[in-house]
């Protein structure tokens, strides 16, 4: 019997059981834990319950109104996100995981935009499956469920056709269409075998009408699969990290990028760069007299950034070095496929970082550029593995956060 081949009734269950309980061991004291949906997750949850009733202290964030009452009634207090904007760990199920990627497809139980607000504000996301959920590619056995608003429905329905779909209203056991906690409708839409994920999700979220889709595309950090041959863990690609480590400290100007990457780079005894200071003479001035730098302007910048990264990977030594990195493209220069590197996303609000920058002098980027550099602004991906942390905090305290981030994303990596 192969290792995917799945088993049935009684045994099935008690498999989902053991992968759960697997992932539920990953959570630690005082996390704040994303709890998803569907009769997987539901191990998870019980499982969370038990571990809190012997001590363990965390919070829940659950990803629908069904698992929230499991939750509660498990004894696991919850928050939301008006406490806390990130999520150290989810942990959910899904309908299908494409094998080698982890790109997935969820919503088959109706909470997939909520699953995907969780998903993407969460440092990790573990997926506990069946064997029976892997597949070579994603939409070969499964529809992609597509939440979409009430008004317009059919119009958005022919417009996901016209992207190759076979559209279908979901309907309740009652036979009324199916109606999400949001008050929204889902339309599930077969693909047969998707060559390209990312990008028939981008092409879906397009159509007028769509609120999200249920792919899942380089969210998952690992899925732990329940089969005949017992629970095996699968890592995505982007776990796997070279070391010594280099962190690029990335954001807009203003989140305190230097101030931030000095406090790491004491605590830790790492070398640091100021990356405004690689910049040409040209530049500087340039934004002395308030000029945004364009795309030319930052490239000869961004390759020096990228050398002082490269000599301290030939060096075989740690190293903080701060970038802006606002888009995609420029991140792709300065880490690229340089597995030693880890970006550091500092993100914090346009009021505060309007605040400090007017509090500052000195400073060659002056407060009225702040606006170009939201503009440009590209937050990562997920599948850049960023380490997320709002810099409202003191620095020291967005410090010892990224440390401990740091620590808990190398642990990743590891069975």
């Amino acid at each position: 019997m192969s290792a995917g081949t799945p088993v049935a009734g009684a045994d099935r269950d008690a498999l989902k059981r053991a992968a759960a309980e697997a992932a539920v061991a990953l959570v630690q004291d005082d996390m704040v834990v994303g709890l998803g949906t569907g009769s997987t997750a539901s191990f998870a949850v019980e499982a969370l319950g038990r571990r809190h009733r012997e001590g363990l202290r965390f919070v829940g964030i659950a990803t629908s109104d069904r698992t929230a009452a499991q939750a509660k009634a498990a004894g696991i207090p919850l928050t939301s996100f008006a406490e806390h904007r990130m999520i150290d760990l989810t942990i959910d199920g899904a309908d299908e995981v494409e094998q080698g990627t982890l790109n997935l497809i969820k919503g088959l139980g109706g909470a997939l935009l909520r699953e995907k607000i969780v998903a993407a504000a969460s440092r990790r996301l573990v997926i506990v499956v069946d064997g029976a959920k892997l597949v070579t590619r994603l939409g070969a056995h499964t529809p992609v469920p597509v939440e979409v608003v009430p008004f317009g429905l059919e119009a958005t329905q022919d417009a996901l056709e016209v992207l190759g779909a076979s559209a279908r209203l979901r309907t309740a056991p009652s036979g009324q269409p199916f109606v999400t906690d949001g008050g929204n409708r889902i339309l599930d839409c077969g693909f047969s075998a998707i060559a390209d994920p990312a990008r028939l999700e981008e092409r879906i979220r397009r159509v007028v009408g769509v609120i999200e889709c249920g792919l899942f595309v380089g969210r998952a950090h690992m899925v732990f699969v329940a089969d005949a041959a017992g629970v095996r863990r699968l890592d995505s690609p982007h776990l796997h990290r070279g070391s010594p480590p280099v962190l690029v400290v990335m954001g807009v100007s203003g989140v305190g990028k230097t101030t931030i990457a000095r406090e790491l780079a004491a605590r830790l005894g790492w070398t640091f760069e100021e990356g405004d200071s690689l910049h040409p003479e040209v530049n500087v001035a340039k934004m002395h007299a308030g000029i945004p730098l364009t795309d030319a302007d930052r490239a000869p910048w961004l390759k020096r950034v990228a050398a002082w990264i490269d000599g301290r990977r030939a060096a075989r030594q740690p190293g903080i070095i701060t970038c802006s990195a606002l888009k995609r493209s420029y991140r792709d220069v300065v880490i690229g496929d340089r597995a030693e590197v880890r970006l550091v996303y500092l993100r914090g609000g346009h009021d505060l970082i309007a605040e400090r920058l007017s509090g500052r002098s000195g400073h060659f980027m002056p407060a009225g550029l702040l606006q170009s550099q939201i503009d440009a602004l590209e937050e990562p991906a997920a599948d850049e593995d960023p380490l997320t942390v709002e810099v409202g905090p003191p620095a020291g305290e967005v410090a010892d956060e990224i440390i401990r981030l740091l620590g808990g994303s190398s642990d990743a990596g590891h069975t």
